[in-house]
Protein backbone atom coordinates (compact mmCIF):
# COMPACT_ATOMS: atom_id res chain seq x y z
CA UNK A 1 0.00 0.00 0.00
CA UNK A 2 1.17 3.56 -0.39
CA UNK A 3 0.42 6.01 1.98
CA UNK A 4 1.39 9.80 1.59
CA UNK A 5 1.41 11.77 4.92
CA UNK A 6 1.64 15.62 4.30
CA UNK A 7 2.31 17.31 7.94
CA UNK A 8 1.83 20.98 8.26
CA UNK A 9 3.78 21.93 11.04
CA UNK A 10 6.06 24.40 12.83
CA UNK A 11 9.15 24.24 14.13
CA UNK A 12 8.72 25.65 17.50
CA UNK A 13 5.54 23.92 18.05
CA UNK A 14 6.37 21.35 21.11
CA UNK A 15 2.90 19.46 20.25
CA UNK A 16 4.84 19.00 16.52
CA UNK A 17 7.26 17.51 18.10
CA UNK A 18 6.08 14.68 20.21
CA UNK A 19 3.82 14.02 17.43
CA UNK A 20 6.62 13.18 14.76
CA UNK A 21 7.99 10.74 17.34
CA UNK A 22 4.19 9.00 17.60
CA UNK A 23 3.80 9.18 14.01
CA UNK A 24 6.99 7.97 13.50
CA UNK A 25 6.60 4.98 15.82
CA UNK A 26 3.06 4.13 14.10
CA UNK A 27 5.17 3.78 11.24
CA UNK A 28 7.94 1.51 12.46
CA UNK A 29 5.13 -0.62 13.71
CA UNK A 30 3.71 -0.61 10.98
CA UNK A 31 6.12 -2.15 8.59
CA UNK A 32 7.03 -4.54 10.87
CA UNK A 33 3.64 -6.63 9.68
CA UNK A 34 3.66 -4.60 6.05
CA UNK A 35 7.19 -4.70 4.86
CA UNK A 36 5.99 -3.88 0.93
CA UNK A 37 4.28 -0.09 2.28
CA UNK A 38 5.59 2.50 0.72
CA UNK A 39 4.90 5.67 3.38
CA UNK A 40 6.06 9.06 2.64
CA UNK A 41 6.12 12.28 4.34
CA UNK A 42 5.88 15.69 3.27
CA UNK A 43 6.64 18.56 5.71
CA UNK A 44 4.39 21.31 4.86
CA UNK A 45 4.72 25.17 6.38
CA UNK A 46 2.67 26.72 9.25
CA UNK A 47 3.65 29.67 10.83
CA UNK A 48 2.10 29.79 13.93
CA UNK A 49 3.64 33.48 14.33
CA UNK A 50 5.04 34.89 11.01
CA UNK A 51 5.02 38.79 12.29
CA UNK A 52 7.98 37.85 14.59
CA UNK A 53 11.29 40.36 13.23
CA UNK A 54 13.81 37.87 11.33
CA UNK A 55 15.60 37.90 14.17
CA UNK A 56 13.83 36.88 16.77
CA UNK A 57 12.26 38.16 19.93
CA UNK A 58 13.56 37.46 23.55
CA UNK A 59 11.71 34.49 24.17
CA UNK A 60 10.39 35.36 27.98
CA UNK A 61 9.10 38.34 26.34
CA UNK A 62 7.29 36.62 23.56
CA UNK A 63 5.81 33.80 26.10
CA UNK A 64 4.80 36.39 28.41
CA UNK A 65 2.67 38.29 26.04
CA UNK A 66 1.24 35.21 24.21
CA UNK A 67 0.23 33.43 27.19
CA UNK A 68 -0.35 36.50 30.17
CA UNK A 69 1.99 35.35 32.68
CA UNK A 70 5.15 33.08 33.27
CA UNK A 71 3.71 31.24 36.07
CA UNK A 72 0.95 29.79 33.10
CA UNK A 73 4.04 29.45 30.74
CA UNK A 74 5.88 27.41 32.88
CA UNK A 75 2.48 25.05 33.99
CA UNK A 76 2.05 24.57 30.46
CA UNK A 77 6.31 24.01 29.73
CA UNK A 78 6.11 21.63 32.72
CA UNK A 79 3.03 19.59 31.25
CA UNK A 80 4.54 19.01 27.69
CA UNK A 81 8.02 18.48 29.04
CA UNK A 82 6.35 15.42 30.96
CA UNK A 83 4.52 13.78 27.58
CA UNK A 84 8.22 14.69 25.55
CA UNK A 85 9.85 12.99 28.15
CA UNK A 86 7.18 10.02 28.48
CA UNK A 87 8.11 9.24 24.67
CA UNK A 88 11.63 9.34 25.24
CA UNK A 89 12.51 13.16 23.69
CA UNK A 90 14.85 15.37 25.16
CA UNK A 91 13.23 18.36 26.22
CA UNK A 92 14.87 21.66 28.13
CA UNK A 93 12.07 23.27 30.04
CA UNK A 94 14.38 26.39 30.30
CA UNK A 95 12.61 29.13 28.16
CA UNK A 96 15.56 31.88 28.09
CA UNK A 97 16.89 32.61 24.77
CA UNK A 98 15.09 33.62 21.82
CA UNK A 99 12.03 32.95 19.90
CA UNK A 100 12.68 32.92 15.84
CA UNK A 101 10.83 33.98 13.15
CA UNK A 102 10.65 30.06 11.44
CA UNK A 103 10.14 31.09 7.99
CA UNK A 104 13.47 30.50 6.38
CA UNK A 105 13.65 27.35 8.77
CA UNK A 106 10.69 25.75 6.64
CA UNK A 107 12.42 26.87 3.23
CA UNK A 108 15.39 25.03 4.48
CA UNK A 109 13.54 21.69 5.08
CA UNK A 110 11.96 22.18 1.67
CA UNK A 111 15.39 22.63 0.06
CA UNK A 112 17.07 19.54 1.95
CA UNK A 113 13.90 17.62 0.54
CA UNK A 114 15.29 18.34 -2.64
CA UNK A 115 18.43 15.38 -1.15
CA UNK A 116 15.65 13.27 0.86
CA UNK A 117 16.93 14.58 4.16
CA UNK A 118 14.02 17.12 5.36
CA UNK A 119 12.79 14.89 7.98
CA UNK A 120 15.85 14.63 9.23
CA UNK A 121 16.73 18.63 9.40
CA UNK A 122 13.07 18.80 11.01
CA UNK A 123 14.13 16.56 13.86
CA UNK A 124 17.42 18.53 14.19
CA UNK A 125 16.03 21.78 14.52
CA UNK A 126 13.11 20.60 17.00
CA UNK A 127 16.05 19.03 19.19
CA UNK A 128 18.09 22.32 18.66
CA UNK A 129 15.36 24.06 20.08
CA UNK A 130 13.24 22.26 23.03
CA UNK A 131 15.95 20.40 23.82
CA UNK A 132 19.04 22.72 23.80
CA UNK A 133 17.65 25.69 24.30
CA UNK A 134 19.90 26.97 20.97
CA UNK A 135 18.62 30.53 18.60
CA UNK A 136 17.45 28.77 15.82
CA UNK A 137 17.48 32.91 14.30
CA UNK A 138 21.61 32.35 14.81
CA UNK A 139 23.24 31.60 11.00
CA UNK A 140 25.60 29.85 12.80
CA UNK A 141 22.94 27.50 14.20
CA UNK A 142 21.61 26.95 11.65
CA UNK A 143 24.72 26.23 9.50
CA UNK A 144 25.75 23.78 12.12
CA UNK A 145 22.39 22.31 11.44
CA UNK A 146 22.39 21.43 7.57
CA UNK A 147 25.84 20.48 8.03
CA UNK A 148 24.31 17.61 10.12
CA UNK A 149 22.36 16.55 6.66
CA UNK A 150 24.96 17.21 4.28
CA UNK A 151 24.05 20.77 3.11
CA UNK A 152 25.80 23.77 3.57
CA UNK A 153 26.60 27.69 2.74
CA UNK A 154 25.19 27.35 -0.75
CA UNK A 155 21.98 25.76 0.37
CA UNK A 156 21.31 28.68 3.13
CA UNK A 157 22.53 31.57 0.69
CA UNK A 158 20.31 30.25 -2.28
CA UNK A 159 17.00 30.04 0.00
CA UNK A 160 18.20 33.31 1.03
CA UNK A 161 18.36 35.16 -2.24
CA UNK A 162 15.66 32.58 -4.58
CA UNK A 163 12.55 34.85 -3.77
CA UNK A 164 10.95 32.55 -6.35
CA UNK A 165 11.49 29.82 -3.93
CA UNK A 166 10.50 31.43 -1.71
CA UNK A 167 7.43 32.81 -2.86
CA UNK A 168 6.62 28.60 -3.19
CA UNK A 169 6.58 28.46 0.30
CA UNK A 170 4.54 31.43 1.06
CA UNK A 171 2.05 29.96 -1.60
CA UNK A 172 1.70 26.57 0.13
CA UNK A 173 1.26 28.08 3.77
CA UNK A 174 -1.13 30.56 2.21
CA UNK A 175 -3.24 27.37 0.35
CA UNK A 176 -3.39 25.51 3.54
CA UNK A 177 -4.84 27.94 5.78
CA UNK A 178 -7.27 28.30 2.53
CA UNK A 179 -7.71 24.69 2.89
CA UNK A 180 -8.74 24.97 6.64
CA UNK A 181 -5.75 24.31 8.52
CA UNK A 182 -5.43 26.34 11.39
CA UNK A 183 -3.19 24.64 13.74
CA UNK A 184 -0.44 22.73 13.74
CA UNK A 185 0.12 19.47 13.75
CA UNK A 186 -2.37 18.79 10.65
CA UNK A 187 -1.90 15.29 9.30
CA UNK A 188 -3.42 14.70 6.28
CA UNK A 189 -3.31 11.40 4.32
CA UNK A 190 -3.65 10.71 0.66
CA UNK A 191 -5.05 14.26 0.54
CA UNK A 192 -8.22 13.01 1.90
CA UNK A 193 -8.03 12.11 5.49
CA UNK A 194 -7.33 14.87 8.27
CA UNK A 195 -6.29 14.54 12.01
CA UNK A 196 -5.45 17.51 13.49
CA UNK A 197 -3.28 17.90 16.84
CA UNK A 198 -1.74 15.77 19.44
CA UNK A 199 -2.70 11.55 18.69
CA UNK A 200 -1.40 8.65 20.00
CA UNK A 201 0.40 6.49 17.57
CA UNK A 202 -2.67 3.61 18.03
CA UNK A 203 -4.99 5.91 16.28
CA UNK A 204 -2.13 6.13 12.89
CA UNK A 205 -2.36 2.69 13.29
CA UNK A 206 -6.17 2.83 13.07
CA UNK A 207 -5.89 5.46 9.86
CA UNK A 208 -3.44 2.77 7.89
CA UNK A 209 -6.02 0.08 8.06
CA UNK A 210 -8.49 2.07 7.17
CA UNK A 211 -6.50 3.12 4.18
CA UNK A 212 -5.46 -0.24 3.18
CA UNK A 213 -9.38 -1.82 3.46
CA UNK A 214 -10.26 1.29 1.06
CA UNK A 215 -7.86 0.60 -1.14
CA UNK A 216 -8.51 -3.01 -1.64
CA UNK A 217 -12.31 -2.04 -3.09
CA UNK A 218 -12.62 -1.85 -6.76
Amino acid sequence: METKISIYFDVVCPWCYIGKKKLEDAIGIRKQSHLEDSIQVKWKTFQLDPDLPMEGEDRELYLTRKFGSMDRVNTIIKKVEKIAKGEGLPFSSEQKGRQPNTFLLHALVRKAEEIGKDSDLVEIFFRNFFAEGKNLSDSQVILDSLNQVGMGKEDLNFVKQNEGFRQEIRKEELDGRRSGVSDVPYYLFNEKYAVSGTQESSLFLQLFDHLEKKAQIP
